[in-house]
């Protein structure tokens, strides 16, 4: 396990008038650079644990560490300088321009505006929206998907060595839920910010967790570790019932599509013969040909009898839908098969260009891959077992 960025000790957190801890004796180490899950039942206290890291609640006992100081008793507004923090209502200040919402924080650390500047249109890129358009613009001239990426590179803007995020992306709709859960892996793997994440979702977070924190009622840990053992390994019956059935087709979420080998599937552009198109098609195994455009991003399936008119490319054939990114899961891009006409989902890169594609066949070859991974995992638990057997019995004898 790499280094501790956040270390938790003994911490308790007990309400006026309450017999019973919300959080009871909870101690955990967060390495650096990693996402850290905490997921179980509704109050369970993941929550009030995640506010007390940054001490927007105060904890009764215990102590808080960050990159090895004792923060339990420091001034709590410094430390929220140093820790970004999202929320599912994103909170954006609805007077104040995005770029004065992302200025938050360098505002209070006395940033340059200038440096504010460079900053905000740094992030703005980072996530996709152009600085020109979005810098000025206010909460409500933007989507939920948009507010909530503001929310994101706000707390991203003083360069915080730890985020908090409190269930990030649960105000939104499914689809751009994903496309965010996406966007911020990719990000993360840039950033490598050290990350508490709570969900009430475990599919969520088996698909954004380096290790998950299962926890039962007072943060009482049932589990920390990481997806795959959580998966394949339950430490108790409460942890196998609150994964809940259906374990192999959640390991689908621990499976990157930048991870597997790609269908290659033929393409066409606009400038290309027909005849010339039409001998590709003949020569492949499937009945469409994917059109590009000149940036080589996927626009339209073409059948046979497409290639057949005089028409435009353009505007024959069917539109693409199932377009997934390399960050997206075995499990998300099944989704997407499935809503595709033709079983298939589109692969492409930060640019949205087309880089491959996904069919029953490649699921089929990452399961299996998945299965004998969970199968030799088994046996080296076995084999440990055994040897700690062995050893007791020479110690005994």
């Amino acid at each position: 396990m790499a280094d501790s960025m956040i270390k938790l000790e003994e911490l308790t957190k007990v309400y006026e008038g309450t017999e019973e801890p919300a959080v009871a004796d909870l101690s955990m180490d967060v390495p650096e650079g990693e996402i850290v899950v905490l997921v179980g039942p509704s109050g369970c206290g993941k929550t009030t644990t995640m506010k007390m890291i940054n001490r927007v609640i105060e904890p009764t006992s215990g102590r808080i560490f960050l990159e090895g100081e004792d923060v339990t008793s420091t001034n709590p507004d410094l430390l929220r300088r140093r820790i970004g923090y999202v929320i599912q209502q994103i909170g954006l200040f609805p007077h104040m321009s995005i770029r004065d919402n992302v200025a938050t924080v360098p505002r209070l650390l006395d940033w340059d505006e200038h440096k504010i500047d460079d900053r905000v249109d740094e992030l703005l890129e980072l996530v996709g929206m152009d600085p020109g358009r979005f810098r000025g613009r206010y909460p409500r001239e933007l989507s939920g998907g948009q507010r909530q990426r503001i929310g994101v590179i706000r707390a991203l803007a003083a360069d915080p060595p730890v985020m908090l995020m409190d269930e990030p992306f649960g105000a939104i709709d499914p689809i751009t839920r994903e496309r965010l859960q996406n966007e911020f892996l990719r990000l993360q793997a840039d950033i490598k910010k050290t990350i508490v994440f709570v969900t009430h979702d475990i599919d969520e977070a088996i698909k954004m967790g380096d290790r998950i924190a299962i926890l039962q009622d007072q943060s009482i840990i049932a589990q920390f570790d990481t997806p795959e053992e959580i998966l394949t390994n339950p430490a108790s019956q409460f942890v196998s019932d609150f994964v809940g059935s259906g374990a192999a087709l959640k390991r689908m979420n621990l499976t990157r599509v930048g991870e597997v080998t790609l269908k290659d599937w033929p393409t066409a552009r606009s400038d290309e013969k027909r005849d010339t198109l039409r001998n590709r098609l003949d020569d492949a195994e499937q009945d469409q040909l994917l059109l590009l455009d000149d940036d080589g991003r996927p626009r339209r399936w073409l059948h046979a009898q497409d290639l057949r008119t005089d028409d435009e490319l353009t505007s024959v054939g069917e539109e693409v839908h199932g377009v997934i990114s390399a960050n997206s899961t075995i499990a998300d891009a099944l989704d997407q098969m499935l809503r595709s006409h033709y079983g298939t989902a589109v692969v492409v890169d930060d640019d949205d260009r087309y880089t491959g594609a996904v069919d029953m066949a490649v699921v089929l070859a990452a399961a299996e891959a998945m299965g004998q991974s969970a199968g030799a995992d088994a046996q080296h638990r076995l084999a440990d077992a055994d040897v700690e057997t062995t050893d007791e019995e020479q110690v005994s004898g």
